[in-house]
């Protein structure tokens, strides 16, 4: 392995996680958002976060806890960013333009041996690579939230991702402590194609009036043991995330991954889930 420098791209909460779990893991990591009150925000959350989980719970000191954070650089500027890094994890929202814009920059300005790795969650690898010259070195690395936490990651080889990338990005993600799985590229691979489908029949059911939105919920946790009712998940993800990734699927697989009308309104409205306080439940 010679990865040793990672950036990650996007301060949110999945590219803070991310970088969270690589400092964790011994990596020196460039966090790069737009604006320097998003890294801070970032920044804050990593720390607040080792301190419960880890700090007060007794797996790392307060001494470790600080060492981990200073191996977390900030930058406002992208180029600046990526110029001494082994790998780049894109964490942007869930937008193929922007996500083909973004590699196409990356490409041109990243040297060739650094890995370009996406965290997307159901766009094909393959077409968002597609507006590069140098498809071989990119590949789809989906961690799951919270990063630091969930066990997985679903790594997913595109049309032109080369064999000797794919082999050590899976080295990579198997030195940050995660079982991976390796997918072929499609729209939504396993996972999030499955859940969506889960969390979208959901919402019509309850659009339907087939029983309240807490009964769903029950009955999905205790019929198959899950941590999490499909509605509750659809606000942690947040519900104009699946909306967009329904539009997605269905685009590309037919209607039948189409977003609920209920959905629709409610991300019309505003109502997003936890990220606005309000969705299914209140927050």
């Amino acid at each position: 392995m010679d990865i040793k420098t990672v950036c990650v791209v996007g301060a949110g909460i999945m590219g803070a996680g991310i970088a969270q779990l690589c400092a964790y893991h011994k990596y020196k990591v460039n966090l790069v958002d737009i604006n320097n009150e998003i890294l801070t925000n970032a920044k804050a959350s990593i720390k607040k976060n080792l301190d419960r989980f880890f700090v007060s719970k007794k797996k790392i000191s307060v001494e470790e806890a600080s060492q981990i954070l200073d191996k977390i650089s900030l930058f406002t500027n992208r180029d600046d960013a990526i110029g001494d890094v082994d790998m780049v994890i894109e964490a942007v929202f869930e937008d193929m333009a922007l996500k083909q814009k973004l590699f196409s920059d990356l490409d041109a300005k990243c040297d060739r041996g650094i890995i370009l790795a996406s965290n997307t969650s159901s766009l094909s690898i393959s077409d968002i690579a597609s507006k590069t010259n140098h498809q071989e070195r990119i590949v789809g690395i989906h961690f799951f939230n919270p990063a630091p936490v969930m066990k997985l990651i679903e790594l997913i080889k595109g049309k032109n991702t080369s064999d000797g990338v794919f082999l050590k990005a899976k080295q990579f993600s198997e030195s940050l402590g995660k079982t991976v799985v390796s997918v072929n590229d499609s729209p939504g691979f396993v996972t999030t194609r499955l859940i969506y489908v889960m969390c979208n029949e959901a919402i019509k059911m309850f659009e339907d009036g087939l029983a309240s939105k807490e009964d769903i919920d029950i009955a999905i946790k205790l019929a198959f043991n899950f941590p999490m009712g499909p509605l509750e998940l659809s606000d942690l993800v947040g519900l104009d995330t699946y909306d967009h990734i329904g539009d997605y699927l269905s685009s590309e697989l037919g209607n039948t991954y189409k977003p609920a009308a209920m959905l629709k309104k409610m991300v019309k409205k505003g109502t997003l889930g936890r990220k606005s306080k309000e969705g299914f439940y209140q927050y």
